[in-house]
């Protein structure tokens, strides 16, 4: 089978480039076409594998510890009702060469923080837990810029909530899988966590809450263990 080595123009980068990709072994071929050449498929690969969440928090006088929050709203959105931070996808930017280049994790943060909620970030203030897909920057406010919803039509006011609140909120799935690290780190911030490094084993120890145990939580004024949210884990996966 004769392979078409010509090039075509890529609907996105608008470059002539070779639009398909083949493979076989000797004079057998399987050939797929793509409207988008492979630079194009690559970066918008790697801008689905990327997401930034930033969560803004402070200590209220009366409330202590509180985190920023929004609902999302808007209908044909993904996670519908489920609460998050401010953040994204990582964008895609073409420099004056024409090359598509992937903006930073922080860029993204900031960026994505002033469209939601007006609140202009310092880089140097951001704390960053990095995974595969994911970039989780918690922020302290500064008490001086009040968070405005940007985006009226894709979520609700920005509201402040403690952290017993947080724990028995519908957050999205990448906080509410994170959510011991960000209570860990804030409380690393304020000193108000009692930070534990627990190993495999004794987090496997650790034995769901009861109902009782659960719903007298929302009273706790002590501070929050590791233990503590790994049991609410727990408890809420029974």
């Amino acid at each position: 089978m004769e392979i078409d080595k010509r090039t075509r123009q890529c609907s996105r980068c608008r470059q002539y480039r070779p639009i398909f990709e083949f493979k076989g072994l000797t004079d057998t071929y399987q050939v797929t076409i793509y409207n988008n050449c492979v630079y194009c498929r690559q970066a918008n690969q790697l801008k689905d594998k990327r997401l930034v969440q930033v969560i803004i928090f402070r200590r209220d006088p009366e409330k202590g510890i509180q985190i920023m929050l929004s609902q999302r709203i808007h209908p044909d959105k993904p996670y519908l009702g489920l609460m998050q931070g401010t953040g994204g996808k990582v964008d895609i930017y073409t420099n004056d060469y024409e090359y598509e280049t992937l903006e930073t994790e922080e860029d993204a943060a900031m960026c994505e923080t002033l469209e939601e909620s007006g609140i202009i970030l310092e880089e140097r203030k951001i704390t960053e837990d990095l995974d595969v897909t994911l970039s989780i920057f918690i922020y302290p406010w500064d008490w001086i810029q009040e968070p405005i919803a940007m985006e009226p039509d894709k979520s609700s006011d920005w509201t402040w909530h403690t952290f017993q609140e947080v724990i028995f909120m519908n957050l999205i799935p990448m906080l509410q899988r994170n959510q011991d690290f960000i209570f860990q780190e804030i409380g690393k911030y304020f000193n108000y966590c009692e930070i534990e490094s627990l190993d495999e084993q004794e987090e496997n120890d650790i034995s769901p809450l009861t109902e009782q145990e659960f719903n007298s939580f929302k009273k706790k004024i002590e501070k929050v263990t590791t233990k503590e949210i790994i049991a609410i884990e727990k408890y809420k996966k029974v």
